[in-house]
């Protein structure tokens, strides 16, 4: 009997052991990591100090990171460690860079890579990871600096050619935000944004007509008082850049009962136009309206709107006199 609670006892120190000698094991890996990641990040601050950037990084989309002896590289580093790229600027945003396991992570698939894009924090980016021929599609928030990938990024060994690997990382669009106190944040979208405005301007130049559907009109009118106005997005027709129109369901104060006012209003210029408005089959025009950036222009009385709710959403237009267009061909843009 007393041979048996020997053994019991024997066995039970042999596995707890075992237990410390796996948890050892773990917190001496993550040490590791960690030492790795600081290692990585003290580097970085160091060539930042005394390597001033060589260009713009505003118009800098994509980032290639080169590994020539891939194959040998991947031999040399276990599984769970990682390879960082140097530290580089792109679309404005320094302070990045690209961690890499060749031989993936703890819980990443047998054969497959990971890859993670690490960046400053109260930054929101869309952005392509690539290794090889094998891209993901990702948007993240960093709220501080931090990394965002994926564990199970590819199968590694498909993606090297000529024992040669390529890592891309393409940002697509930048957000940066940064909080003021008191509830006030502001908010820069990059230069991505004005140049989509400005692409929408040469796009929409030939374009003389835009539908706007405004969608469940009955609870739109119920959601809205009299006196409101239903924004529309902002577009860009006719080379005329950032109109929007204003739609009054339930009318302006001190407008007949019944009746939905409609107006347009192009913050971003002064304009002469020939415009035809409309409100469900219900049109006015063509009128000579002069847009001053400032206010807005159109009608307090446009039309009966229970005149116009035959079907559930409401389909709004404007047609513009469009001084570039050199044909009877109508082209319009729908929001």
């Amino acid at each position: 009997m007393q041979d048996i609670q020997v053994k019991v006892l024997q066995q039970e120190l042999a596995d707890q052991s075992e237990r410390h000698g796996k948890e050892l094991k773990r917190l001496n890996d993550e040490v590791r990591l960690l030492q790795e990641r600081l290692k990585a990040v003290l580097d970085r601050r160091s060539k930042q100090a005394v390597q001033p950037p060589s260009i713009d990084s505003t118009f800098v989309r994509r980032v290639e990171w080169r590994l020539p002896n891939c194959k040998q590289d991947v031999r040399t580093v276990e599984r769970g460690q990682s390879m960082w790229s140097g530290p580089f600027s792109a679309s404005g945003i320094a302070e990045m860079q690209l961690e890499f396991f060749p031989q993936g992570r703890e819980n990443s698939q047998s054969g497959f890579c990971a890859l993670f894009l690490w960046a400053p924090g109260n930054v929101r980016l869309k952005y392509r990871l690539q290794v090889g021929n094998h891209s993901t599609w990702d948007e993240d928030f960093f709220d501080r600096w931090m990394g965002h990938g994926h564990s199970n990024f590819c199968n590694l060994e498909a993606q090297i050619e000529k024992d040669s690997l390529v890592i891309r990382v393409e940002i697509l669009e930048v957000t940066v935000t940064e909080d003021l106190g008191d509830g006030l944040r502001l908010i820069n979208q990059g230069i991505s944004q004005p140049l989509k405005l400005e692409a929408a301007v040469i796009r929409n130049r030939d374009l003389d007509t835009v539908e706007w559907t405004v969608r469940n009109i009955r609870q739109r009118m119920r959601d809205v008082s009299r006196g409101q106005y239903v924004c529309s997005p902002s577009f860009s027709i006719a080379a005329v850049r950032n109109m929007h129109i204003e739609f009054y369901p339930n009318g302006l104060e001190g407008s007949k009962n019944g009746y939905c006012g409609l107006y347009v209003r192009s913050p971003g210029g002064k304009y002469t136009l020939n415009l035809t408005l409309s409100v469900g089959s219900a049109t006015r025009g063509p009128s000579r309206t002069e847009l001053d950036g400032n206010s807005a222009k159109g009608l307090p009385e446009f039309c009966r709107i229970n005149e116009q709710l035959e079907e559930e959403d409401l389909v709004i237009g404007i047609k513009v006199q469009n001084p570039l267009d050199r044909d009877d061909e109508e082209r319009s843009l729908a929001l």
